[in-house]
C-alpha cells in the first residue's frame, strides 16, 4: 500500500516540466547500444543528440549517437586520436559542431566533429602536471567557448584555453569521485556525478559546489553528464535498471531555486526507475 502511494505521489509530482523543479526526475530510457562486454561512460549533448562512449575489455571506445528526446540509436563511429590504450573518460560538445574528449592515460585531448568523429586537432598537458579525467568545455549552446575545465577525482581543478594553455590550477573543496563533467550554458556552472557516493553536484567555476541530490536509489555508479536546454542528463551504469540514462530538470534559476526540492527527490528516489518515457507533454 504505502509502496502504490509513493508511485502515484511520485508521478503526480512528475507528470509535467512546466511547474517542475531543479532535481526532478522527468524522464529515463536505456543508454545504446546494449551490450553485456562493455560499459557507457562519458557523456555529451547538443540539441539534438547525445553522444556516450561504450568501454569494451578490448580498450575500444566507441562514440554512440542517440535521440536525445528518447535514446534510440542513430550511429557509431571510433573514438578519434591516437590508438590504443586510449582509457576516455569525458567529453563535452563545445557548442559550434565540436566535441571534445579526454584521455587520461595517454594525456591527451582530442577534438572532432560530432556528426562523423573527424578528427581535428589534438593537445597534451605536461606530465609533470597531475592527471585530468573530467573535461568541460564553456561553450554558449550556439557559440563557442573560451575555456576548458578539467578535473581529477581527487579534487584537483584545472583551468585552460581551448587549445591546452593552462590558465590555472586549484584544489576544490573536497573530493570529488568524478569522472565527467557538464557545462551548463544556462547557469554558466559545471555539474559532475560522484560515483562513490550516488550523488550528483552542481558548482561553480572553481569546484565550490551549490547544488546536489542523489540518483534513483535502485541504481549507482553514475558516470556520464550531459547539459542541454534545461535538462541534465546523467548515465548509470550498474543497477535496476542498469545501463540507464536519467534525465533530470535543470532550469536556468538554479542560484535562486528553493531548497525545498528535497521533498520530491525523497519521493522520486523510491520509484524512479518505473519512468521510461517522458511524461506526456514534456519536452526536452
Amino acid at each position: 500500500m504505502r509502496k502504490s502511494i509513493l508511485i502515484a505521489l511520485t508521478l503526480a509530482l512528475l507528470a509535467g516540466t512546466a511547474s517542475a523543479k531543479l532535481g526532478d526526475l522527468v524522464a529515463s530510457f536505456p543508454n545504446q547500444p546494449r551490450s553485456p562486454l562493455a560499459s557507457h561512460y562519458g557523456l555529451a549533448a547538443d540539441a539534438n543528440y547525445l553522444y556516450s562512449f561504450m568501454y569494451y575489455s578490448t580498450y575500444r571506445y566507441p562514440i554512440i549517437r542517440m535521440r536525445r528526446s528518447n535514446g534510440a540509436f542513430v550511429s557509431s563511429y571510433p573514438m578519434p586520436g591516437p590508438t590504443y590504450p586510449q582509457y576516455n573518460r569525458s567529453i563535452s560538445y563545445d557548442g559550434t559542431g565540436n566535441i571534445y574528449a579526454n584521455n587520461y592515460s595517454r594525456r591527451y585531448v582530442a577534438r572532432f566533429r560530432a556528426s562523423n568523429g573527424s578528427l581535428l586537432s589534438t593537445w597534451t598537458w605536461p606530465t609533470t602536471q597531475p592527471v585530468r579525467s573530467g573535461l568541460a568545455v564553456d561553450h554558449t549552446g550556439t557559440g563557442a567557448g573560451t575555456n576548458i575545465y578539467q578535473n581529477y577525482y581527487n579534487g584537483t581543478w584545472f583551468k585552460s584555453s581551448l587549445t591546452g594553455s593552462l590558465k590555472d590550477s586549484w584544489r576544490g573543496p573536497g573530493y570529488t569521485y568524478s569522472y565527467d563533467l557538464a557545462w551548463d550554458y544556462g547557469n554558466k556552472m559545471i555539474w559532475y556525478c560522484n560515483y562513490s557516493t550516488a550523488f550528483i553536484y552542481g558548482c561553480n567555476t572553481r569546484g565550490s559546489i551549490i547544488k546536489s541530490w542523489g540518483v534513483p536509489v535502485s541504481v549507482w555508479d553514475p558516470y556520464g553528464i550531459a547539459y542541454w536546454g534545461n535538462y541534465l542528463y546523467v548515465s548509470t551504469i550498474y543497477g535496476t535498471p542498469d545501463e540507464h540514462i536519467w534525465v533530470y530538470h535543470c532550469p536556468a534559476n538554479v542560484g535562486v531555486e528553493p531548497a525545498s526540492v528535497g521533498k520530491v527527490k525523497a519521493l522520486f528516489q523510491y520509484q524512479a526507475s518505473t519512468l521510461t518515457k517522458p511524461p506526456p507533454g514534456a519536452a526536452f
